[in-house]
C-alpha cells in the first residue's frame, strides 16, 4: 500500500507540473463558456417550437384550443408525421405531439388513456408543459360528455331533457377555457416556461463537456500505454503487477480531468446533478482507458481513431440530434452510449449513473480475469 500511495503522490505531482494539465484546466472551461456565449440570443427570446400532427379527419377543435395557448414560451405548428420526425430529430423543434387517426371517435367514447404520442428529441425541455397543455385541451373537449354521462347515470335528467340541455352544457363547459396549466418545481416554486426551455441549451453544453472529457481520457490511455511499455516499468511488473502500477497513475490523471469538467460546467451554471454525474462517467472511461493501456494494439491505434471520436460521440448520443428518430435500428446503441447515460444522469436519473459505475467495475473485473488466464493477449505487459 505504501508503494501505491507513493506512486500516486509522485504521479499527481507530475500531472500538476505538466503544462498540458494546466492547458486542460483552463481551456475546457473557456471552450464551454465560449460555446454558451456563441449560442444565438434568440435561444432565450424566441418561443420554443413544437409540432402537432393531426389526424386526416377531425382534431380541429383540439388544434384551435392548442393554438390559443401559443405564446411567448411555446409556439405550435401543424405538420405531417414525417416532417415532425425530421424537425425533432434535427433539433429544430423541441418535441412533437401526434394524435391518432381515431381521435374524434375516442373522444366521443371518452377514452382518453394513451390518447397522444409525444415525440421528444435531443435536449427536449418543454415536453412536460406540452403534455400538460394537451391534457388541458382534452379535458375541455371531453367535459361536456362527462357531464352528460353523469347526469344520465345519476337520473338527474332524462334523455329528452338532456338533449334540450346539451347546448347549455356546451356553452358552459366547451366554449370556455376552463383549465389553466401552471408549472411548479417539486418544492412548490413556480417554474418559468422560458427557464424550462433553457434546459435544452444546458443539455447541449453538458454533452459537449462529456465528449471533450472522453477525448482527454483516451489521450490518458495512450500515455499510460507508453509508460507501461517503457523499460523501467517492465522491470517493475513482475514485482508489483500491472494494475497496481497503472491505477495510481490513472487516478492522478483523472483528478485534474474531473476538476476541469467541473469548472466547465460551473462556468455555464449547470445543475448540481451534472457535476455529480461526472464521477461515474469518468470512472467508466477511466476503466476503459486502463484496459486500452494494457492492450498495445488498442492504445497504438488510438491516434488513428481519435479524429473520429468527436463525430461518433455527437452522432451516437443525443447531444445535437437524435438519430434514433430517423434510424430506429440505432436506438439500442444510442440508448446505452455512455454519453447518453451521462446526460440522463444530469436529468436526475441516478440509475443511469449507477450503470456507468457498474460498467466500469465490469471492465476492471474482465481485465483482471483475462490477464490471469491469458496474459499473452496483452503483449506489452506482464505480471
Amino acid at each position: 500500500m505504501s508503494f501505491v500511495l507513493t506512486l500516486f503522490r509522485s504521479s499527481l505531482r507530475t500531472q500538476l507540473s505538466s503544462r498540458r494539465t494546466w492547458v486542460l484546466l483552463l481551456l475546457l472551461p473557456l471552450l464551454i463558456a465560449g460555446t454558451a456565449r456563441l449560442l444565438p440570443p434568440e435561444e432565450v427570446s424566441t418561443p420554443v417550437q413544437v409540432g402537432v400532427v393531426l389526424p386526416e379527419e377531425g382534431g380541429e377543435s383540439f388544434w384551435q384550443r392548442l393554438e390559443r395557448r401559443s405564446g411567448l414560451a411555446v409556439t405550435f405548428y401543424r405538420a405531417d408525421r414525417s416532417r415532425a420526425e425530421r424537425q425533432v430529430a434535427s433539433g429544430q423543434w423541441d418535441c412533437a405531439l401526434i394524435l391518432p387517426e381515431d381521435f374524434e371517435a375516442r373522444l366521443a367514447r371518452l377514452e382518453v388513456e394513451g390518447l397522444f404520442t409525444l415525440l421528444t428529441g435531443p435536449g427536449s425541455a418543454v415536453y412536460p408543459m406540452v403534455r400538460e397543455t394537451a391534457a388541458a385541451c382534452t379535458a375541455e373537449l371531453v367535459s361536456p360528455g362527462i357531464a352528460e354521462r353523469y347526469l344520465l347515470d345519476s337520473s338527474i335528467l332524462s334523455q329528452e331533457e338532456l338533449d334540450a340541455a346539451r347546448p347549455r352544457l356546451n356553452q358552459v363547459l366547451l366554449d370556455q377555457e376552463r383549465v389553466l396549466v401552471t408549472m411548479e418545481t417539486a418544492d412548490g416554486r413556480p417554474l418559468d416556461p422560458l427557464t424550462l426551455a433553457d434546459r435544452g441549451v444546458s443539455n447541449l453544453l453538458s454533452g459537449l463537456t462529456a465528449i471533450l472529457l472522453l477525448i482527454w481520457t483516451l489521450l490518458t490511455a495512450m500515455d499510460l500505454g507508453r509508460w507501461l511499455d517503457s523499460p523501467a516499468v517492465r522491470r517493475l511488473l513482475p514485482l508489483q503487477g500491472t494494475l497496481s502500477l497503472l491505477l495510481p497513475r490513472l487516478a492522478a490523471a483523472l483528478i485534474p480531468t474531473l476538476c476541469s469538467g467541473a469548472l466547465a460546467l460551473l462556468a455555464v451554471q449547470a445543475e448540481p446533478p451534472c457535476l455529480l454525474a461526472l464521477i461515474p462517467y469518468l470512472m467508466f472511461w477511466g476503466a476503459a482507458a486502463l484496459a486500452l493501456a494494457c492492450w498495445p494494439a488498442g492504445w497504438t491505434a488510438l491516434p488513428v481513431l481519435m479524429p473520429f471520436v468527436p463525430a461518433l460521440g455527437l452522432l451516437l448520443s443525443p447531444v445535437l440530434l437524435d438519430l434514433s428518430l430517423l434510424f430506429p435500428a440505432l436506438e439500442p446503441v444510442i440508448r446505452w452510449m455512455p454519453v447518453t447515460l451521462y446526460l440522463r444522469a444530469c436529468g436526475g436519473s441516478w440509475g443511469d449513473g449507477l450503470l456507468l459505475m457498474a460498467g466500469g467495475a465490469v471492465i476492471l473485473a474482465l481485465l483482471s480475469l483475462i490477464r490471469q488466464r491469458s496474459p499473452r493477449l496483452f503483449g506489452g505487459a506482464r505480471g
